[in-house]
């Protein structure tokens, strides 16, 4: 059966946007959409009108793409102040047969969680660590097994209500319903997930354009995040000075012409263009590429010593994804500062082999993760959208699709 699932990765620079098919298991990009974003600072709305405006626009595209309205999501939200809480409940096993259902694993997290966030915060998710029969036999999937109590320990992960609400109304403002929330590491880590992180402790580097995201994971679960103010943004700014020239030159080059590692760079090859007094100039790439390695560095620096406040654990593999690793050269600086540890690797998905795809790519992936759980089937559209979409979708000689059922957020019972 395939499922349509959409989801929102509101940056400081650009919105991204994937919209994915799950078939037998496998995910399929049906229209993916990198936009300028606007209104949004450290993470942070700053104007709400820019952002609705940028919303409305990068949404847009996509319906053009597809020939249908794509208004549910799954969006990102801060991760600025988080919370993460070790939590525990049970719940007792009620019908005839005392077989454990998904409504009885549910059952178990929502009293995990019920009663224990703080008044001015908001549930983005809750991990399940573990699952305990009866007060005895631990278990990681407890569905099918006979018992009469589940209790189950989770980690409850919070972030202020004020953070998130001003995006979920932004997109509500443009005309998007928001399904469930999660923090762009949380994706980064879905998407990118090995069979052996299962019993490691990892840790997620995302370089964004204004921030750094840093957040551990233990066997798989989410324990600690910070943030350092240090963004790719800070390589144009260095180039923007060296060179006097505006910071949208200064981005070009940092996009289009240098190599992240100098020694890959060329000492003859030139890039050139005018500086901010008019005059031509000849920027030299190899030149230009020791900047932004340097500055590169310092970022990652920074990032291994703050990792070393999240946990005392030893970090066994670090991801390390933002749109900077689309650049030459990236892989081996990272390699540089964090030797073996480092995991950098493309998304093998053909619609998004680009890293900044990455966090809506797997907050799609632990969507579907969390649907397992309930044994539920779901699709974002409406009947009358899949027709429209079968229909257009035919014109280009593919496959039809069948229709899941809507349910909401993970912990709303109510089905739609």
């Amino acid at each position: 059966m395939r499922k349509i699932y959409s989801s929102v990765d509101i940056g400081s620079s650009f919105i991204k946007i994937v919209v994915l098919e799950d078939l037998d298991d496998k995910l399929n990009v049906l229209a993916s959409i990198c936009h300028p974003s606007d209104g949004v600072k450290n993470g942070l709305v700053v104007d709400d009108v820019k952002l609705v405006n940028s919303l409305k626009v990068a949404f847009a595209q996509v319906n053009k793409s597809l020939g249908i309205t794509i208004d549910k999501v799954i969006a990102s939200v801060p991760i600025n102040n988080a919370k993460y809480t070790l939590n525990s409940g049970y719940t007792t096993i009620t019908s005839v047969d005392k077989v454990i259902s998904s409504q009885d694993i549910l059952n178990a997290l929502q009293s995990s969680v019920y009663n224990k966030i703080d008044e001015n915060m908001e549930l983005v998710t809750t991990m399940p660590i573990k699952y305990i029969i009866d007060d005895k036999a631990e278990v990681k999937n407890p569905r099918g097994i006979v018992a009469d109590k589940l209790s189950v320990y989770s980690m409850t992960v919070t972030a202020p209500k004020k953070n998130m609400y001003k995006y979920i109304g932004c997109l509500s403002e443009a005309g998007v319903e928001v399904v469930d929330i999660l923090f762009n590491s949380i994706g980064d880590y879905y998407a990118f997930k090995e069979k052996e992180f299962d019993n490691s402790v990892v840790a997620v580097v995302n370089i964004g354009n204004d921030k750094t995201e840093l957040t551990t994971f233990n066997n798989g679960i989410i324990t600690n995040s910070t943030l350092i103010q240090d963004g790719s943004s800070l390589i144009e700014d260095d180039i923007s000075y060296v060179y006097n020239i505006s910071k949208d030159k200064a981005k070009k080059i940092k996009e289009m012409f240098l190599v992240l590692d100098k020694s890959y760079a060329s000492n003859t090859e030139l890039y050139e263009t005018k500086d901010n007094s008019n005059m031509k100039i000849k920027i030299n790439q190899y030149e230009v590429s020791e900047i932004a390695e340097n500055k590169l560095k310092e970022i990652l620096e920074k990032s291994k010593k703050e990792l070393n406040y999240l946990t005392k654990k030893e970090i066994r593999y670090i991801i390390i994804t933002g749109g900077i690793c689309n650049i030459p050269g990236a892989e081996s600086v990272c390699f540089d500062v964090f030797t073996e540890q480092t995991k950098i690797k493309p998304i093998n998905v053909i619609g998004i082999r680009n890293m900044s795809y990455s966090s809506a790519y797997g907050m799609v992936k632990y969507f579907i993760n969390k649907l397992n759980l309930r044994g539920r089937e779901y699709t974002m559209l409406s009947d009358d959208k899949q027709y429209r979409l079968i229909e257009n979708r035919k014109n280009e000689d593919t496959s039809s699709f069948k229709i899941g059922k809507l349910f909401g957020r993970f912990f709303d019972n109510k089905e739609e």
